[in-house]
C-alpha cells in the first residue's frame, strides 16, 4: 500500500509543473511527456486496490470511493487530452487531486510523499491549491501553518473572499480529524474572527464551532473499544450538532460532525457484523450530507447505498434507502420539476428490491 502510494505521488510530481502552468500544458513540445505522465498516473491509480489499505484504514468506503473517482477522472483527462481538448483535460486532472485531500484529511496514518512542494517554486498555485497539495502530500505541519497565515491575513479575506470559507472549513477538518487539537483550533478561530470584515454568516457558524471546541477541551478522552461505545459517542456528537444548528444542514454543527466522522473512520476497524457496519455507513452518510464539499457532493449517497447492500433486510437498510431516495430527488429537482435520470431510477429500484 505504502509503495503504491509513493509511486502515485511520483506521478503527481511529474504532472504538477504542467497542470499548474497553462502555457506549458498547451505547448506542443510537451505533448508526449504529458500524455505519458497522465496515462501512467491513471494506470497506477487503477491498480491500487482498496483491499490493500484495509489493514491500515479498515473497511472504509472512502478509500474505494476516492480511488474509483480518481481513476474515472484521470481516464477522462487522458481521453480528452488525446482528442485535443487540452484545457478540459488539464482542469479535470488538476481537480482529481482533491480526492487525495479527501482521504488524507481523515487520518494521519500513512507516510508523506517523498518530495517537498517548496522545491516546485515555479508552480503558479492559488492559495487553496497550495493548501490542498500540502495536505495531499501529508505535509500536515506546513499545511496548518500555511492555512493559519492566510486565514489570519486581512488581505486574504478581502482578495479571496470566495476561498476564505472553503479554506477555513478545510482547516477545521485537518486540525480536528488529523491533529485532534481543539485548543489550537479554538485559539486560531478567535484570531481569525477578530477581522472586522469577516462575513456575518461565517461569524454565526463560528459561534457554534467555538462552543464545540471549548467544550471539547474539557472532555476526558474515552477509548473506543466496542461497537456500542462507538455508536454512543457518535450519537452524542449528532445530538450536540442538532442543538447548535438552526436548520438541518446548518454548518454551525460542523465541528461535531467532523468529530463524528473521525470516530467512525477509526471505528470501522473494530466492526465485524453486517449490522454494525451498516449502522456506521448510515452515520457517515448523515455526517457527510451536512459536510458536503468537504467530502464530495455525493459521497453521502454512496454511503447510504453501501449501507443497504451491507445489511439489506434490516431496518437500518430501510433508513438508508429513504435518505438516499430523498437526496436523489432533491438533487434532481428544479424550477421545472423533478427529472430523475434513468440510471438513478434503476439504482433505486435495484436497492428497493433488496429491502
Amino acid at each position: 500500500w505504502t509503495g503504491s502510494m509513493q509511486n502515485m505521488a511520483q506521478d503527481v510530481k511529474k504532472l504538477l509543473p504542467y497542470l499548474y502552468d497553462r502555457e506549458a500544458f498547451h505547448d506542443p513540445k510537451n505533448k508526449d511527456t504529458i500524455d505519458q505522465a497522465l496515462k501512467q498516473f491513471a494506470q497506477v491509480a487503477k491498480h491500487i486496490k482498496p483491499e490493500m489499505g484495509k489493514k491500515i484504514l479498515g473497511d472504509d468506503l472512502l478509500v474505494e470511493y476516492s480511488l474509483t473517482s480518481l481513476t474515472d477522472d484521470l481516464n477522462r483527462a487522458v481521453h480528452s487530452f488525446e482528442l485535443g481538448q487540452l484545457e478540459y483535460s488539464r482542469s479535470v486532472a488538476k481537480a482529481s487531486l482533491n480526492y487525495c485531500f479527501q482521504c488524507h484529511s481523515v487520518t494521519q496514518v500513512g507516510s508523506s510523499a517523498a518530495w517537498d512542494l517548496d522545491k516546485l517554486q515555479s508552480l503558479n498555485l492559488a492559495p487553496l491549491e497550495k493548501a490542498d497539495l500540502l495536505v495531499a502530500t501529508r505535509k500536515y505541519d506546513k499545511a496548518l501553518s500555511y492555512m493559519e497565515s492566510l486565514l489570519s491575513s486581512p488581505d486574504f479575506s478581502k482578495n479571496y473572499a470566495f476561498d476564505f470559507e472553503s479554506l477555513l472549513r478545510r482547516y477545521l477538518a485537518l486540525i480536528i480529524r488529523v491533529e485532534n487539537a481543539p485548543k489550537r483550533a479554538y485559539n486560531e478561530l478567535n484570531k481569525i474572527l477578530e477581522h472586522k470584515d469577516t462575513p456575518h454568516y461565517i461569524a454565526e457558524q463560528a459561534d457554534g464551532w467555538r462552543q464545540s471546541l471549548k467544550a471539547w477541551q474539557k472532555e476526558k478522552k474515552q477509548p473506543i473499544k466496542t461497537p456500542k461505545a462507538l455508536f454512543e459517542q457518535v450519537e452524542k456528537r449528532f445530538k450536540k450538532a442538532a442543538s447548535i444548528q438552526h436548520y438541518e444542514k446548518d454548518h454551525a454543527g460542523d465541528v461535531e460532525y467532523l468529530r463524528a466522522t473521525a470516530l467512525l473512520h477509526e471505528g470501522l476497524k473494530i466492526l465485524k457484523t453486517p449490522a454494525d457496519k451498516a449502522h456506521a455507513l448510515y452515520s457517515l452518510g448523515r455526517a457527510y450530507e451536512v459536510l458536503d464539499e468537504l467530502g464530495s457532493w455525493n459521497l453521502h449517497e454512496t454511503y447510504y447505498e453501501a449501507c443497504v447492500e451491507k445489511d439489506p433486510k434490516s431496518e437500518m437498510a430501510k433508513r438508508c434507502y429513504s435518505r438516499l431516495e430523498a437526496s436523489l430527488y432533491m438533487g434532481y429537482s428544479g424550477s421545472s420539476g423533478t427529472h430523475l435520470p434513468t440510471e438513478e431510477r434503476d439504482r433505486l429500484k435495484r436497492l428497493k428490491d433488496e429491502l
